[in-house]
């Protein structure tokens, strides 16, 4: 089972002033391969254009600037700080690390470039061993808060490649191979997909029906990013959810006001509840696409 989307990625930039075959050169690449050994995939950039580019365009898992500049060049540097910052806005909390030939006391007088780099090592005194490990640690810090509470249960669970012999009947999707047709369904989606494709009471994640586990945490979570006081995992989507709190929320001849243009989910509600709508006719623009609900509608 691949399951290369653990794979992580550091966007390495080796400035475009450091002398090819120096030690600084050769210390980059030692460090890239030594990266590369442990099974970090590796994005090279040699300007910063390039590397922006990069940035803007995918996700990285950690930045290693490497530099070869004058004091003053470094004391008065703008581009990285600019850099830093555009990376800092996509992704907030990845890692950085400087590397740099000259003194470190000349570094840490650009203010603004350190309060941006969360680590800095001298090429002359660092092993590439010590630096990689340093790099893959902070790395594996990023992406265990990045993911939400069940997505990182569940990779952990693809991880350990248990065995199921619950539901459902596919077992990890192998169900499938059986057959040509079933074989390239199998290979469109891709195994992850099946392997984790479970019954809701796997001991891995905890219990979906008595809301215990990753499945309570990750409600726990979804209540605090949207500022309620509980919120419920639902397995039905939204048209499934949207009849499920209707149906816990309404009865017989209670009162509805919805919205004339309302989702048929919201229609079949007030079917199953035996609800009665009161309607508000939503406003039309010159075009006759459907907007809101204007204002003097609500206060009647």
């Amino acid at each position: 089972m691949n399951n290369s989307t653990n794979k992580m990625r550091a966007l390495v930039i080796e400035h475009q002033n450091i002398t090819p075959n120096s030690f600084a050169d050769r210390a980059t690449k030692s460090l890239i391969a030594e990266l590369e050994s442990r099974t970090i995939e590796i994005v090279t950039a040699t300007s910063y254009e390039d590397a922006r580019a990069v940035i803007m365009a995918s996700q990285i898992d950690s930045l290693v600037l490497a530099l070869e500049k004058t004091e003053e060049q470094i004391v008065n540097s703008h581009e990285e700080v600019d850099l830093l910052a555009a990376l800092q806005a996509r992704q907030p909390e990845v890692p950085v690390f400087l590397l740099a030939e000259r003194a470190r006391t000349s570094i840490l007088n650009n203010r603004q470039l350190m309060e941006r780099v969360d680590e800095c090592y001298s090429v002359l005194e660092d092993t590439a061993d010590f630096v990689a490990g340093r790099i893959v640690a902070a790395m594996r810090r990023y992406r265990s808060q990045v993911l939400p509470p069940f997505m990182k249960a569940m990779m952990h669970y693809n991880d350990i490649h248990e065995y199921s012999w619950s539901a459902p009947g596919h077992q990890g999707g192998i169900g499938f191979t059986k057959t040509p047709a079933g074989n390239q369904f199998f290979e469109f989606f891709g195994e992850n997909l099946f392997r984790t494709d479970m019954g809701i009471e796997r001991a891995a994640l905890g219990s979906l029906l008595d809301h215990s586990g990753a499945f309570k945490d990750s409600e726990v979570e979804a209540a605090k990013v949207f500022g309620a006081h509980q919120s419920y995992s639902g397995i039905v989507g939204t048209s499934g959810s949207n009849r499920t709190i209707m149906q816990a929320c309404l009865k017989d001849d209670d009162i509805a006001i919805c919205d004339r243009n309302c989702h048929k989910s919201i229609e079949q509600g007030l079917i199953l509840t035996g609800a009665r709508p009161i309607y508000m006719v939503p406003s039309r623009n010159c075009y006759g696409i459907i907007g809101p609900i204007s204002q003097v509608q609500m206060s009647k």
